[in-house]
């Protein structure tokens, strides 16, 4: 099995998460895709990263999130310095 891959694709082709990434395209444009696949702790690291956002957001959509100014006072005055917001 390869463990890599160069593809010519077609803007229009690209999965929504690259042409996310390319911030913007023209129409028609075709790109070089490299896939290559991850080492066993890095494909490890970003599921833990993907699992975390996805807890992140089921927070936010089920109201359990922090207010801004009470975490602020809270770390100021466990460590003893302000924070800027």
């Amino acid at each position: 099995m390869r463990q890599n891959a160069t593809l010519a694709m077609q803007v229009e082709k690209l999965p929504k998460e690259c042409i996310s990434a390319l911030e913007g395209s023209e129409e028609g444009a075709v790109y070089t895709v490299r896939l290559e696949r991850m080492s066993a702790d890095e494909a490890a690291h970003f599921r833990e990263m993907v699992a975390k956002v996805q807890e992140g957001l089921a927070d936010i959509e089920s109201g359990d999130v922090l207010d801004a100014e009470e975490v602020h006072a809270e770390l100021e005055k466990k460590f003893g310095f302000k924070i800027c917001a």
